[in-house]
């Protein structure tokens, strides 16, 4: 079973993923799992965290 990973941030699909690739130990423990959707961060808006420390996200 395919699940979409979408970005967090700016709602951009990133991929899909194998509901197997989640459950093994090399997954992503930074993602979000909600339905069949697993979101996590683009790195355009990873990248855009990292490089304005000043910003606070809530």
């Amino acid at each position: 079973m395919k699940i979409l990973k979408v970005c967090h941030t700016c709602d951009r699909i990133i991929g899909e993923i194998e509901l197997d690739d989640l459950t093994s130990q090399n997954s992503d423990p930074i993602m979000d799992i909600v339905g069949n959707v697993a979101y996590a961060l683009c790195t355009d808006c990873l990248r855009d965290m990292e490089t304005e420390p000043n910003n606070t996200y809530h």
